[in-house]
């Protein structure tokens, strides 16, 4: 049985609240109890156990125990699967489909993502603090993800704290 509460919200928030129920077409109740639920639930027990299993530290030393020779293979799996996920959500993951979920993914991430639109191409890049593995497995995954629907990669770049890549982009 659900029981109704009432909240105060700061003025941003109102608003950010109002732009994700019309973005879902849902209800302000529907949307505060999915964030109650998953704070009770998740983050909580996450805080309450002391959960750090994805602190930065962790990731760099998970990335950076891979094998140069799986790289590829992790690489062209996971651009695979993200793809067949986004065509469940998206008739057609064109490249302005494609750079909309990846700016979300970014965003909701809080990470930086740099995109620079050029006349003949648009270039990407990124800082983080993960190393030089998990920078080469995002390098090449988002360059094989544009692979995948047709794009030209050019002059993908990785090093310990960043990556870039160039797509050409083809006129039609």
């Amino acid at each position: 049985m659900a029981n109704p509460i009432s909240v105060r919200l700061k003025e941003n928030d109102q608003k950010e609240l109002e732009r994700i129920v019309d973005e879902e077409g849902t209800t302000n109740s529907a949307i505060i109890s999915k964030i109650i639920h998953e704070y009770l639930n998740f983050r909580r027990t996450k805080e309450f156990r002391g959960d750090i299993t994805l602190a930065s530290d962790i990731l760099k030393t998970r990335h950076d125990a891979i094998k140069k020779t799986e790289i590829p293979k992790i690489i062209k799996s996971n651009a695979n699967y993200i793809l067949e996920e986004m065509e469940y959500q998206a008739d057609i993951i064109d490249f302005p489909e494609l750079v909309k979920r990846i700016k979300e993914w970014n965003k909701e991430n809080k990470l930086s993502l740099v995109i620079v639109e050029k006349n003949d191409s648009v270039i990407f890049k990124q800082k983080h603090v993960l190393g030089p593995v998990w920078s080469e497995i995002q390098c090449k995954m988002y360059s094989e993800m544009f692979r995948c629907i047709g794009e030209i990669i050019e002059n993908e770049q990785h090093n310990n704290n960043s990556f870039s890549f160039r797509i050409i982009r083809q006129k039609i």
